[in-house]
């Protein structure tokens, strides 16, 4: 059976993103080396993303144009072509439709999804940085794996990744990558009752 994993930043008071989505300081953490040689991993690993609806317009209004872009860095150039490459699923209940290639709207609820994707043949599958997608995944005991980089900042209010679990999830041993600028990237396998 198929894993999933989680690839998303945190700052250390447990926020993913602070208000109105803002990312920025979690970008200087996760565009260095160390973090691209880990998400290069995942990538080797991975060949489904997952996505939410916030992810999904964000991603889909960069990523495929850097793959072509000669004065981009060749790590985003192989993040964009992975990207522009694998089957995507959007989860969103707003969205009529996607455009991106290779990706298509979730059928049903996301742990019904899921759970059919991880009994087909493949290799893993990844969740981007979708906070509430990995919630509800989490909450219906269908993520796997969790790499969250986490940057030396504490934003003080924004969106929490494990707020309103309607139950207790343990975590096997801690593998910490440490980054020099304090970051680090902490995995973990979800323990099964």
């Amino acid at each position: 059976m198929r894993n999933v994993v989680l690839w998303i930043g945190m700052s250390l008071d447990g926020f993913t993103s602070a208000p109105n989505e803002r990312l920025d300081w979690l970008g200087p953490h996760a565009t260095r080396a160390e973090a691209h040689q880990i998400h290069r991993g995942l990538r080797e690993r991975c060949d489904t993303v997952l996505v939410g609806r916030v992810n999904y317009e964000g991603f889909f209004g960069y990523w495929p144009k850097v793959k072509d872009d000669p004065k981009a860095p060749p790590h985003d150039v192989a993040i964009s072509r992975w990207l522009d490459d694998v089957p995507k699923v959007v989860f969103s209940r707003t969205l009529r439709e996607v455009k991106w290639k290779n990706a298509r709207l979730a059928r049903g609820s996301a742990a019904d999804e899921v759970a059919a994707l991880k009994r087909e043949p493949g290799k893993d599958i990844i969740i981007q940085n979708s906070t509430r997608l990995t919630q509800s995944l989490l909450a219906a005991g269908l993520v796997d794996e969790l790499q969250i980089i986490v940057a030396p900042v504490v934003l003080g209010n924004g969106r929490a990744l494990f707020a309103g679990l309607p139950h207790q999830i343990d975590f096997g041993p801690a593998e910490l990558t440490r980054f020099d600028d304090g970051a680090f990237v902490v995995r973990y396998q979800v323990k099964r009752r």
